[in-house]
Protein backbone atom coordinates (compact mmCIF):
# COMPACT_ATOMS: atom_id res chain seq x y z
CA UNK A 1 0.00 0.00 0.00
CA UNK A 2 1.26 3.57 -0.44
CA UNK A 3 1.47 6.18 1.96
CA UNK A 4 3.79 8.23 4.06
CA UNK A 5 7.30 7.33 4.61
CA UNK A 6 7.32 4.58 7.04
CA UNK A 7 8.38 5.46 10.74
CA UNK A 8 12.18 5.20 11.86
CA UNK A 9 11.40 2.11 12.86
CA UNK A 10 15.36 2.24 14.55
CA UNK A 11 13.85 4.72 16.86
CA UNK A 12 12.18 2.21 18.94
CA UNK A 13 14.78 -0.96 18.98
CA UNK A 14 15.71 -0.37 22.37
CA UNK A 15 11.81 -1.46 23.60
CA UNK A 16 11.15 2.10 24.72
CA UNK A 17 9.33 0.39 28.23
CA UNK A 18 10.69 2.43 30.99
CA UNK A 19 7.84 2.55 32.71
CA UNK A 20 7.39 0.60 36.17
CA UNK A 21 6.31 -2.87 36.36
CA UNK A 22 3.60 -1.63 37.94
CA UNK A 23 2.07 0.77 35.20
CA UNK A 24 2.85 -2.04 32.87
CA UNK A 25 1.46 -5.10 34.00
CA UNK A 26 -1.95 -3.32 35.31
CA UNK A 27 -2.76 -1.92 32.12
CA UNK A 28 -5.59 -4.26 31.09
CA UNK A 29 -6.45 -5.45 34.47
CA UNK A 30 -7.21 -1.73 34.99
CA UNK A 31 -9.28 -1.32 32.05
CA UNK A 32 -11.60 -4.82 33.02
CA UNK A 33 -11.05 -5.29 36.61
CA UNK A 34 -11.81 -2.04 37.50
CA UNK A 35 -15.32 -1.71 36.42
CA UNK A 36 -16.25 -5.30 38.05
CA UNK A 37 -17.86 -3.45 40.65
CA UNK A 38 -19.91 -1.08 38.81
CA UNK A 39 -21.55 -2.39 36.27
CA UNK A 40 -25.24 -2.87 38.25
CA UNK A 41 -25.30 0.62 39.49
CA UNK A 42 -24.35 1.83 36.58
CA UNK A 43 -26.76 0.58 34.18
CA UNK A 44 -29.06 1.35 36.59
CA UNK A 45 -29.26 5.44 34.82
CA UNK A 46 -28.24 4.04 32.20
CA UNK A 47 -29.82 4.85 28.76
CA UNK A 48 -31.34 1.83 27.32
CA UNK A 49 -32.66 0.65 24.22
CA UNK A 50 -34.93 -2.04 26.17
CA UNK A 51 -36.09 0.72 28.33
CA UNK A 52 -34.01 1.14 31.61
CA UNK A 53 -36.07 3.31 33.84
CA UNK A 54 -35.16 6.99 33.90
CA UNK A 55 -33.93 7.44 31.02
CA UNK A 56 -35.03 9.04 27.08
CA UNK A 57 -33.44 8.34 24.31
CA UNK A 58 -32.26 11.39 23.02
CA UNK A 59 -34.16 12.53 19.22
CA UNK A 60 -33.71 12.07 15.84
CA UNK A 61 -31.16 8.95 17.12
CA UNK A 62 -30.33 7.12 13.78
CA UNK A 63 -28.63 3.13 14.03
CA UNK A 64 -25.70 4.28 12.48
CA UNK A 65 -25.03 7.33 15.23
CA UNK A 66 -25.57 11.03 15.25
CA UNK A 67 -22.96 13.70 13.35
CA UNK A 68 -22.14 16.77 14.60
CA UNK A 69 -21.14 19.55 12.43
CA UNK A 70 -17.62 18.68 11.26
CA UNK A 71 -15.13 21.82 11.43
CA UNK A 72 -12.32 19.47 10.49
CA UNK A 73 -11.38 21.67 7.49
CA UNK A 74 -11.09 24.69 9.40
CA UNK A 75 -9.92 23.50 13.27
CA UNK A 76 -6.62 20.94 12.14
CA UNK A 77 -7.32 19.19 15.51
CA UNK A 78 -8.19 15.99 17.45
CA UNK A 79 -9.27 15.66 20.96
CA UNK A 80 -8.11 12.22 22.14
CA UNK A 81 -9.75 10.45 25.67
CA UNK A 82 -7.51 7.59 26.39
CA UNK A 83 -6.36 5.36 29.43
CA UNK A 84 -2.98 5.64 31.26
CA UNK A 85 0.20 4.68 30.06
CA UNK A 86 -1.49 2.98 27.29
CA UNK A 87 0.41 4.68 24.40
CA UNK A 88 4.47 4.61 22.59
CA UNK A 89 6.60 7.37 25.14
CA UNK A 90 9.72 8.08 24.00
CA UNK A 91 13.09 6.40 26.27
CA UNK A 92 14.39 10.10 27.07
CA UNK A 93 11.74 12.26 26.90
CA UNK A 94 8.40 11.07 28.86
CA UNK A 95 6.76 14.53 26.91
CA UNK A 96 7.41 12.66 23.99
CA UNK A 97 5.20 10.45 21.99
CA UNK A 98 6.87 9.40 18.80
CA UNK A 99 3.51 7.91 16.98
CA UNK A 100 1.56 10.84 17.95
CA UNK A 101 4.32 12.83 17.72
CA UNK A 102 5.14 11.89 13.80
CA UNK A 103 1.51 12.09 12.74
CA UNK A 104 1.21 15.71 13.51
CA UNK A 105 4.38 16.07 11.57
CA UNK A 106 3.05 14.65 8.52
CA UNK A 107 -0.51 16.09 8.55
CA UNK A 108 -0.57 19.07 10.55
CA UNK A 109 -2.75 18.47 12.91
CA UNK A 110 -2.23 18.97 16.57
CA UNK A 111 -3.76 15.86 19.23
CA UNK A 112 -5.06 16.81 22.09
CA UNK A 113 -4.13 13.79 23.87
CA UNK A 114 -5.35 13.42 27.02
CA UNK A 115 -5.02 10.52 29.77
CA UNK A 116 -8.43 11.43 31.51
CA UNK A 117 -9.98 7.49 31.46
CA UNK A 118 -9.51 5.49 34.24
CA UNK A 119 -12.99 3.19 34.58
CA UNK A 120 -15.19 2.72 31.88
CA UNK A 121 -18.63 3.33 34.01
CA UNK A 122 -17.31 6.10 35.57
CA UNK A 123 -16.57 7.42 31.84
CA UNK A 124 -19.55 6.30 30.57
CA UNK A 125 -21.05 8.35 33.41
CA UNK A 126 -19.09 11.44 32.48
CA UNK A 127 -20.13 11.68 28.11
CA UNK A 128 -23.58 10.95 28.95
CA UNK A 129 -25.14 14.01 29.92
CA UNK A 130 -23.74 15.43 26.93
CA UNK A 131 -24.77 12.45 24.40
CA UNK A 132 -27.93 12.12 25.81
CA UNK A 133 -29.20 15.66 25.32
CA UNK A 134 -27.58 15.83 21.57
CA UNK A 135 -24.36 17.87 22.27
CA UNK A 136 -20.58 18.04 21.82
CA UNK A 137 -18.65 15.83 24.93
CA UNK A 138 -15.36 17.74 23.99
CA UNK A 139 -13.86 14.72 22.90
CA UNK A 140 -13.25 13.14 18.96
CA UNK A 141 -11.92 9.63 20.20
CA UNK A 142 -12.09 7.71 23.24
CA UNK A 143 -11.03 4.47 24.42
CA UNK A 144 -13.72 1.86 25.45
CA UNK A 145 -13.47 -1.96 26.21
CA UNK A 146 -15.19 -4.28 23.81
CA UNK A 147 -18.10 -4.83 26.23
CA UNK A 148 -18.91 -1.49 26.79
CA UNK A 149 -18.98 -1.17 22.90
CA UNK A 150 -22.21 -2.81 22.28
CA UNK A 151 -23.79 -0.72 25.63
CA UNK A 152 -23.06 2.40 23.16
CA UNK A 153 -24.44 1.15 19.96
CA UNK A 154 -27.54 -0.23 21.76
CA UNK A 155 -27.98 3.60 22.90
CA UNK A 156 -26.61 4.76 19.49
CA UNK A 157 -23.98 7.20 20.98
CA UNK A 158 -21.22 6.09 19.02
CA UNK A 159 -20.96 7.24 15.08
CA UNK A 160 -20.50 4.98 12.30
CA UNK A 161 -16.93 5.37 10.19
CA UNK A 162 -16.44 7.11 6.90
CA UNK A 163 -13.76 3.84 5.49
CA UNK A 164 -13.13 6.41 2.96
CA UNK A 165 -11.33 8.45 5.81
CA UNK A 166 -9.57 5.12 6.94
CA UNK A 167 -9.10 3.23 3.79
CA UNK A 168 -6.80 1.31 5.97
CA UNK A 169 -9.58 -0.05 7.63
CA UNK A 170 -9.48 -2.84 4.75
CA UNK A 171 -6.01 -4.29 6.15
CA UNK A 172 -7.32 -4.84 9.61
CA UNK A 173 -7.13 -8.98 10.16
CA UNK A 174 -9.92 -10.85 9.88
CA UNK A 175 -9.85 -12.41 13.36
CA UNK A 176 -10.29 -8.55 14.07
CA UNK A 177 -13.21 -7.90 11.99
CA UNK A 178 -14.82 -10.64 13.44
CA UNK A 179 -16.25 -9.22 16.52
CA UNK A 180 -19.33 -9.63 18.43
CA UNK A 181 -19.92 -5.81 19.57
CA UNK A 182 -19.16 -4.98 16.13
CA UNK A 183 -19.09 -7.52 13.37
CA UNK A 184 -16.86 -5.58 10.48
CA UNK A 185 -15.39 -3.09 12.21
CA UNK A 186 -17.46 -0.45 11.00
CA UNK A 187 -17.83 1.55 14.65
CA UNK A 188 -14.50 0.85 16.27
CA UNK A 189 -10.96 0.36 15.64
CA UNK A 190 -8.54 -1.70 17.90
CA UNK A 191 -6.39 0.62 19.70
CA UNK A 192 -5.26 -2.89 21.68
CA UNK A 193 -5.95 -6.54 20.83
CA UNK A 194 -5.54 -9.49 22.97
CA UNK A 195 -5.77 -12.66 24.77
CA UNK A 196 -6.76 -14.16 27.98
CA UNK A 197 -5.17 -17.60 28.68
CA UNK A 198 -3.48 -19.26 31.59
CA UNK A 199 -0.44 -18.69 33.31
CA UNK A 200 1.11 -20.83 36.05
CA UNK A 201 4.26 -21.36 38.39
CA UNK A 202 6.24 -24.07 37.58
CA UNK A 203 8.25 -24.56 40.68
CA UNK A 204 4.85 -24.67 41.95
CA UNK A 205 2.97 -26.36 39.38
CA UNK A 206 4.95 -29.83 38.85
CA UNK A 207 2.38 -31.25 36.35
CA UNK A 208 1.74 -28.71 33.10
CA UNK A 209 -1.10 -27.65 32.72
CA UNK A 210 -2.95 -28.25 29.01
CA UNK A 211 -6.81 -27.46 29.58
CA UNK A 212 -8.90 -24.73 31.22
CA UNK A 213 -10.68 -27.37 32.59
CA UNK A 214 -7.73 -28.03 34.81
CA UNK A 215 -7.92 -25.72 36.39
CA UNK A 216 -11.03 -25.64 37.59
CA UNK A 217 -10.76 -29.50 39.07
CA UNK A 218 -7.36 -30.63 39.41
CA UNK A 219 -6.91 -31.59 42.99
CA UNK A 220 -3.06 -30.97 42.89
CA UNK A 221 -4.27 -26.98 42.10
CA UNK A 222 -6.81 -26.52 44.85
CA UNK A 223 -6.90 -23.36 46.45
CA UNK A 224 -4.06 -22.18 44.59
CA UNK A 225 -6.33 -20.38 41.59
CA UNK A 226 -6.76 -16.98 40.51
CA UNK A 227 -9.45 -16.12 38.08
CA UNK A 228 -10.84 -12.46 37.60
CA UNK A 229 -13.46 -10.59 39.15
CA UNK A 230 -14.51 -9.11 35.56
CA UNK A 231 -17.78 -11.43 34.84
CA UNK A 232 -17.07 -11.54 31.58
CA UNK A 233 -13.51 -13.26 31.61
CA UNK A 234 -14.57 -15.92 34.34
CA UNK A 235 -17.26 -16.80 32.56
CA UNK A 236 -16.31 -16.90 29.43
CA UNK A 237 -13.59 -18.81 30.46
CA UNK A 238 -16.09 -21.94 32.22
CA UNK A 239 -18.11 -21.69 29.11
CA UNK A 240 -15.41 -22.93 27.24
CA UNK A 241 -14.27 -25.45 29.64
CA UNK A 242 -17.77 -26.32 29.22
CA UNK A 243 -17.96 -26.79 25.80
CA UNK A 244 -19.97 -24.07 25.01
CA UNK A 245 -19.30 -20.94 22.65
CA UNK A 246 -18.36 -17.44 24.43
CA UNK A 247 -19.74 -15.48 21.34
CA UNK A 248 -22.65 -17.67 21.07
CA UNK A 249 -24.80 -18.85 24.74
CA UNK A 250 -27.71 -19.22 25.86
CA UNK A 251 -29.39 -18.46 29.38
CA UNK A 252 -28.88 -21.74 30.55
CA UNK A 253 -25.49 -21.83 29.41
CA UNK A 254 -24.71 -18.69 31.32
CA UNK A 255 -26.23 -20.81 34.31
CA UNK A 256 -24.47 -23.45 33.94
CA UNK A 257 -21.38 -21.98 33.79
CA UNK A 258 -21.71 -19.65 36.47
CA UNK A 259 -22.71 -23.00 38.57
CA UNK A 260 -19.63 -24.52 37.48
CA UNK A 261 -18.14 -21.28 38.70
CA UNK A 262 -19.73 -21.44 42.46
CA UNK A 263 -18.90 -25.41 42.85
CA UNK A 264 -15.35 -24.37 42.32
CA UNK A 265 -15.23 -21.92 44.99
CA UNK A 266 -17.22 -23.69 47.11
CA UNK A 267 -15.10 -26.30 46.94
CA UNK A 268 -11.66 -24.08 47.34
CA UNK A 269 -10.53 -24.92 44.31
CA UNK A 270 -10.71 -20.80 43.73
CA UNK A 271 -8.04 -19.11 46.21
CA UNK A 272 -9.49 -15.16 44.46
CA UNK A 273 -11.01 -13.47 42.29
CA UNK A 274 -8.77 -10.76 41.38
CA UNK A 275 -8.63 -7.53 39.29
CA UNK A 276 -5.90 -4.94 39.30
CA UNK A 277 -3.20 -7.02 41.49
CA UNK A 278 -3.34 -10.68 39.94
CA UNK A 279 0.24 -10.54 38.64
CA UNK A 280 1.38 -9.41 42.14
CA UNK A 281 -0.45 -12.15 44.02
CA UNK A 282 1.08 -14.46 41.39
CA UNK A 283 4.56 -13.23 41.52
CA UNK A 284 4.46 -12.97 45.69
CA UNK A 285 3.07 -17.04 45.03
CA UNK A 286 0.31 -16.49 46.52
CA UNK A 287 -1.53 -18.01 43.51
CA UNK A 288 0.04 -20.94 41.62
CA UNK A 289 -2.32 -20.64 38.49
CA UNK A 290 -3.81 -17.44 37.06
CA UNK A 291 -5.82 -16.22 34.21
CA UNK A 292 -3.94 -13.68 32.04
CA UNK A 293 -4.24 -10.90 29.95
CA UNK A 294 -1.21 -11.57 26.75
CA UNK A 295 0.02 -8.14 27.16
CA UNK A 296 0.86 -8.92 30.60
CA UNK A 297 2.35 -11.92 30.68
CA UNK A 298 4.67 -11.41 26.85
CA UNK A 299 5.81 -8.56 29.60
CA UNK A 300 7.15 -10.53 32.45
CA UNK A 301 9.25 -13.10 30.84
CA UNK A 302 10.28 -14.51 34.75
CA UNK A 303 12.17 -17.62 34.07
CA UNK A 304 9.42 -19.80 36.41
CA UNK A 305 6.52 -18.87 34.40
CA UNK A 306 4.51 -20.82 31.76
CA UNK A 307 1.64 -19.67 29.55
CA UNK A 308 -0.63 -22.02 28.48
CA UNK A 309 -0.52 -19.57 24.50
CA UNK A 310 -3.44 -22.84 23.23
CA UNK A 311 -5.78 -24.44 25.73
CA UNK A 312 -6.93 -27.48 24.88
CA UNK A 313 -11.21 -25.86 24.51
CA UNK A 314 -9.66 -22.48 22.99
CA UNK A 315 -8.73 -19.03 24.06
CA UNK A 316 -10.45 -15.54 24.84
CA UNK A 317 -9.97 -12.29 22.77
CA UNK A 318 -10.78 -9.47 23.54
CA UNK A 319 -10.23 -5.19 22.13
CA UNK A 320 -9.84 -2.09 23.72
CA UNK A 321 -11.35 0.30 21.33
CA UNK A 322 -10.91 3.65 19.46
CA UNK A 323 -14.84 5.25 19.10
CA UNK A 324 -16.17 9.12 17.63
CA UNK A 325 -19.06 9.79 19.70
CA UNK A 326 -22.35 11.39 18.49
CA UNK A 327 -21.88 15.23 17.64
CA UNK A 328 -17.69 15.12 17.80
CA UNK A 329 -16.15 18.51 16.69
CA UNK A 330 -13.36 17.05 14.31
CA UNK A 331 -14.55 13.46 13.22
CA UNK A 332 -12.88 13.73 9.76
CA UNK A 333 -9.61 14.31 11.41
CA UNK A 334 -10.43 11.45 13.74
CA UNK A 335 -10.81 9.29 11.39
CA UNK A 336 -7.41 10.33 9.73
CA UNK A 337 -5.74 9.65 13.13
CA UNK A 338 -7.34 6.38 13.09
CA UNK A 339 -6.20 5.65 9.59
CA UNK A 340 -2.66 6.46 10.39
CA UNK A 341 -2.55 3.92 13.41
CA UNK A 342 -3.77 1.39 10.82
CA UNK A 343 -0.11 1.38 9.18
CA UNK A 344 1.71 -1.55 9.74
CA UNK A 345 4.93 0.44 10.75
CA UNK A 346 2.75 2.66 13.18
CA UNK A 347 0.72 -0.29 14.85
CA UNK A 348 4.03 -2.50 15.16
CA UNK A 349 5.66 0.71 17.24
CA UNK A 350 2.74 0.99 18.86
CA UNK A 351 2.13 -2.94 19.94
CA UNK A 352 6.08 -3.04 20.60
CA UNK A 353 5.41 -0.43 23.36
CA UNK A 354 2.09 -2.09 25.19
CA UNK A 355 3.32 -5.59 24.14
CA UNK A 356 -0.24 -6.68 22.54
CA UNK A 357 -1.36 -8.32 19.10
CA UNK A 358 -1.23 -6.11 15.68
CA UNK A 359 -4.44 -6.17 14.34
CA UNK A 360 -2.96 -5.58 10.77
CA UNK A 361 -1.86 -6.71 7.93
CA UNK A 362 1.89 -6.41 7.70
CA UNK A 363 2.05 -5.32 11.20
CA UNK A 364 3.95 -8.24 11.86
CA UNK A 365 6.53 -8.20 9.37
CA UNK A 366 7.03 -4.82 10.88
CA UNK A 367 7.63 -6.35 13.96
CA UNK A 368 9.67 -8.65 13.59
CA UNK A 369 12.12 -5.90 11.73
CA UNK A 370 11.42 -4.15 15.35
CA UNK A 371 11.83 -6.40 17.26
CA UNK A 372 12.38 -9.30 16.40
CA UNK A 373 12.10 -11.08 20.65
CA UNK A 374 8.54 -9.69 20.76
CA UNK A 375 7.99 -10.64 17.03
CA UNK A 376 8.89 -14.21 18.14
CA UNK A 377 6.31 -14.47 21.49
CA UNK A 378 2.99 -15.81 20.37
CA UNK A 379 1.45 -13.92 22.74
CA UNK A 380 2.73 -11.18 20.98
CA UNK A 381 2.24 -12.62 17.39
CA UNK A 382 -0.21 -15.52 17.60
CA UNK A 383 -0.09 -18.36 15.70
CA UNK A 384 -2.90 -19.65 13.18
CA UNK A 385 -4.11 -22.25 15.55
CA UNK A 386 -4.47 -19.87 18.43
CA UNK A 387 -6.34 -16.93 16.08
CA UNK A 388 -8.36 -19.64 14.73
CA UNK A 389 -9.70 -21.02 18.70
CA UNK A 390 -9.88 -17.14 19.77
CA UNK A 391 -13.18 -16.64 20.91
CA UNK A 392 -14.65 -13.01 21.88
CA UNK A 393 -17.42 -12.41 23.75
CA UNK A 394 -20.75 -12.29 23.34
CA UNK A 395 -22.74 -8.49 22.99
CA UNK A 396 -25.54 -8.31 25.76
CA UNK A 397 -28.26 -6.36 26.05
CA UNK A 398 -28.11 -4.15 28.78
CA UNK A 399 -30.59 -6.08 31.22
CA UNK A 400 -28.47 -8.82 30.80
CA UNK A 401 -25.36 -7.44 31.32
CA UNK A 402 -26.69 -5.78 34.49
CA UNK A 403 -28.16 -9.59 35.36
CA UNK A 404 -25.70 -11.80 34.56
CA UNK A 405 -22.88 -9.39 36.26
CA UNK A 406 -25.19 -8.95 39.22
CA UNK A 407 -25.66 -12.86 39.81
CA UNK A 408 -22.04 -13.23 39.03
CA UNK A 409 -20.69 -11.22 41.93
CA UNK A 410 -23.17 -13.02 44.56
CA UNK A 411 -21.12 -15.76 43.63
CA UNK A 412 -17.48 -14.30 43.86
CA UNK A 413 -18.59 -11.41 46.83
CA UNK A 414 -16.86 -9.44 45.32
Amino acid sequence: MTGPDPLDLARFTNRTRLRSTASRVSRRALLRGATAGGLAVAGASALSACGVQGHVVPPGAQETGQPGHDYSDTEKKVVFANWPAYIDVDAKDPNKRPTLDRFEKETGIQVQYLEVINDNNDWYTKVDPSLVKGVDTGYDIMVVSDYMVAKYRAYDYIQELDLANVPNHAHLLPSVLHDPTDAGRRYTVPWAYGYTTIAYNKNLVKQPITSIAEIFTRPDLHGKVSLFAEMEDTVALALLALGYDPEKFTDAQFNKSLEYVRKAKAAGQIRAFTGNDYLSDFQQGNTAVTMAYSGDVAQLGKPNLVTVDLPKEGLLSWSDNCVIPNFARHKTNAEKLLNYYLRPDVAAALDDYIDYIPSVEGADVALRALDPQAAASPLIVPTKQMEAKARGFMALTVDQLNDYTGRFQQVTGQ
